[in-house]
């Protein structure tokens, strides 16, 4: 697949040293493997909503899981780079692409250990990698072009007793995006109960959700 211009100044940092995060490629490569997992396959709706009408650009989907948004903005015309963790979950974007014919940049690694080019992208994803959004925080900011947005979904810590056992508690805290993010200009904050798209309990779909979008000044 094609590989933005823009983006190849991609680098390898320095290994990371928690056990937890090594472990989970495989952990996450678990998940894309099995038949049985309830992994979504569908664009965000938040996704769909805020880039209903913005022109095409290019974009960073950071913990793209099975590229179900890379591959609908690439077919918007977005140039697009996603990176997962999970080589099963890059593969199976892959193959969706080639399938429809899409062409984006999938690439397995970590982008905490990955040196983003400044000012390059017009959007960044960062759904329900809750850790990922945190802690890459100033480097999503150095990342956008002014006048770019950030989206990011994930689930409160409170919510994830409702989820799944085998999803960690990483969730975020109160109003824990508001102050990483300060830099930026907020344009959409929730804090409520509703439908999470990953981690959802068998019995009730609802939990704690958090979204933010927000602006590059």
């Amino acid at each position: 697949m094609k590989r933005p211009a823009a983006l190849a100044a991609l680098i390898s940092l320095s290994l990371l040293p928690a056990q937890t995060r090594q472990k989970a490629p495989q952990s996450w490569d678990q998940v894309y493997l099995n038949p049985d997992a309830r992994v979504p396959v569908n664009p965000s709706a938040l996704v769909l909503e805020t880039t209903a009408n913005l022109p095409a650009g290019v974009a960073l989907d950071a913990g793209m899981g099975n590229g179900r948004n890379a591959i609908y903005l690439a077919r918007k015309g977005w140039k697009v780079t996603g990176i997962d963790l999970s080589e099963a979950a890059v593969r199976r974007a892959r193959e969706e692409a080639g399938r429809l014919k899409v062409e984006f940049d999938a690439r397995v690694g970590d982008v905490e250990k990955m040196l983003l080019p400044r000012a390059a992208f017009d959007l960044i994803l960062c759904l329900y990698t809750e850790p990922l959004a945190v802690r890459a925080a100033r480097k999503f900011i150095d990342a956008l072009k002014p006048g770019g947005l950030l989206l990011i979904e994930g689930r409160h810590i409170e919510a994830l007793p409702l989820a799944a056992a085998a999803y960690p508690r990483t969730g975020f805290h109160d109003n824990q995006l508001l102050n990483v993010y300060h830099r930026l200009r907020i344009l959409r904050y929730e804090d409520r109960l509703m439908p999470s798209e990953w981690g959802n309990d068998s019995q009730d779909p609802r939990a704690r959700v958090v979204r933010l979008v927000a602006q590059k000044r």
